[in-house]
């Protein structure tokens, strides 16, 4: 009886210990990084930042800032994401990053943003970290061009200060709000799609970060997840038909074309915003592409750039 439950403990440990690697190592398309990099920025724009709802779970808020460089673009970002008093933030959504944790610098080099906070970052809790990384990267990384955040506690890197496994640079393969279910070691894809939550009559778009036994293109199991009846918090919907079908997809120059049957619709002509930005905003974080077209029958519907 004891070697049989010491050789199951071996088995969890080993079946938890290879998941957690297979996570960091699946492979993603990414551009080429260019030295020429041009960022864009204004005196006052809307930027999306993640911060938790009720359920904890990281969303996307879309707020107004004002800045005159991308410098300050990225101050405001880490500022929006700290505990205060702000009155743009929604009283729904709470900040994660602890209000004594103050951001000491910013540097900029060939798209990676480099953070230094002031040592009480390490004083966030182990179990929460992950969260909190989660929000910055997943905020920074929506400005251009910028394909990677590396955070810093007073000059030293973070990768070796917490027991969780943090890269020196991080990027959108870190994930958010992850979910693993997987089955097997088989055929692990790693795909994020935006669901919808609707707080105070508002809706907002939360994105999972799911780890499952399925080898099909991107694209098929996000339009499969979306219009599926199950989903597994109480709390998020999808608004997809249980009826659409992607007929046929392809790509070319960084434009993905989409071609449904007619369940895409409301009624005769008309698709629900909901259903475009969820579909999108999956599109946008699995593919490196900057433009949808959406077709129904082979006819286009509209268009939604990055």
């Amino acid at each position: 009886m004891l070697k049989r439950k010491a050789l199951r403990k071996i088995f969890v440990t080993t079946f938890v210990l290879f998941i957690l690697l297979t996570i960091y190592l699946i492979p993603v398309n990414k551009k080429e990084n260019s030295n020429n990099i041009v960022y864009k920025y204004s005196n006052s724009e809307e930027v999306s930042v993640y911060l938790l709802n009720n359920n904890l779970q990281l969303t996307k808020v879309n707020l107004k800032i004002g800045s005159d460089s991308l410098d300050d673009t990225v101050k405001s970002i880490i500022k929006k994401l700290t505990v205060s008093n702000d009155a743009t933030v929604p009283n729904c959504f709470e900040q994660v990053i602890p209000k004594d944790v103050k951001l000491l610098d910013v540097q900029i080099d060939e798209g990676i943003i480099y953070l230094n906070f002031s040592k009480e970052i390490l004083d966030i809790p182990h179990d929460s970290i992950e969260r909190v990384i989660e929000s910055i990267t997943y905020s920074l990384l929506n400005l251009d061009n910028i394909v990677g955040v590396s955070i810093y506690a007073n000059g030293e890197n973070i990768s070796g200060l917490f027991p969780k496994d943090i890269p020196n640079v991080i990027t959108k393969e870190y994930g958010i709000n992850k979910r693993i279910e997987l089955k097997n070691f088989f055929d692990i894809s790693k795909i994020v799609i935006y669901y919808v939550d609707n707080i105070d009559n508002q809706n907002y778009y939360v994105p999972i970060t799911k780890y499952i036994n399925d080898k099909r293109d991107k694209i098929k199991i996000i339009i499969d997840q979306l219009s599926s009846n199950y989903i597994f918090e109480p709390n998020l919907m999808s608004l997809l038909d249980e009826n659409i079908k992607l007929i046929n997809y392809e790509i070319n120059n960084d434009i993905m074309i989409l071609n449904f049957n007619n369940s895409i619709f409301l009624n005769q002509d008309k698709i629900l915003e909901e259903v475009v930005y969820s579909i999108s905003y999956s599109v946008f974080a699995n593919y490196d592409i900057d433009e949808i077209i959406f077709e129904v029958n082979g006819n286009e519907i509209l268009k939604n750039s990055k």
